[in-house]
């Protein structure tokens, strides 16, 4: 009895953020296409010539070994994107094809090396506060503590913040700013457990679009709708539908 009335103390301990992706309007209808896209590095074609119509409330997971393209997709995506994407490195063009943002898009950004976009020599707050000027120190405390930034945290040190810390106020300022897309570039990389399942939850629940690269696949069998695969070579197979249904059409294609 003892056991069990301390292991669930512990649990009722444990800190729990809770993330909630909001949009200020929506999208038009197709917020993506992309026609004929190519890349290469140092003459290695790392994306063959794709092309896809995105639909606004898809869930794209971006799935394949490292090094197969999938950050490089997703940075040529949204070079020319607009929205919450200062982070962008803007000189990032394409080989061949053309990418184009749908009407009323405006999309955030978790980049891979997401740390380097947090300006050092500053505070959480400070930091957050420049995204949205007009937001109240209380609505960014809120913000702040729904991601475990509580009291004297939120004057934390930027330069002192540690990974998963530096990727919690990457989701505060996309919280924050409210995109009606969202293109997530490792974001589960440096999170524990219940930030993983918060992200989760989120994305599930989120009425926008979504592109997600993750090694985490419990999170793309429960939030993706469709699925880009990269395969050797360059090319990207796009598979209308959940990864459960992938796994199965990619068994068979084998067999």
């Amino acid at each position: 009895m003892e056991r069990l009335q301390t292991t669930e103390l512990a649990r009722s301990n444990i800190a729990r953020p809770y993330i909630r992706f909001q949009m200020d309007q929506h999208s038009g209808r197709h917020p993506l296409e992309i026609k004929s896209v190519a890349k290469s590095y140092d003459g290695v074609k790392v994306i063959l010539p794709f092309s896809a119509s995105v639909a606004r409330g898809e869930k794209i997971a971006l799935t394949g070994r490292n090094g197969a393209g999938k950050t490089t997709l997703l940075k040529s995506l949204v070079r020319n994107a607009t929205g919450y994407i200062d982070d962008v490195d803007r000189q990032f063009p394409v080989d061949g094809g053309t990418v184009a943002w749908g009407h009323n898009v405006a999309v955030g950004y978790f980049a891979q090396d997401h740390s380097d976009s947090i300006v050092k020599g500053t505070t959480a707050v400070e930091w957050l506060h420049q995204f949205k000027p007009q937001a109240t120190q209380e609505e960014l405390r809120g913000v702040l503590g729904q991601m475990l930034f509580s009291g004297d945290d939120a004057l934390k040190p930027t330069k002192a913040l540690s990974g998963g810390e530096s990727a919690r106020l990457i989701f505060c300022r996309l919280m924050l700013q409210r995109p009606n897309v969202l293109v997530l570039d490792e974001p589960t990389n440096h999170l524990d457990l219940e930030s993983i399942n918060a992200l989760n939850i989120a994305l599930q629940k989120y009425d926008g679009t979504v592109l997600l690269v993750t090694h985490d696949y419990d999170v793309i069998d429960e939030v993706a709708t469709r699925i880009w695969h990269f395969v050797a070579g360059g090319k990207v197979e796009d598979f209308k539908g959940p990864y459960s249904e992938y796994l199965v059409y990619a068994q068979e294609k084998a067999s």
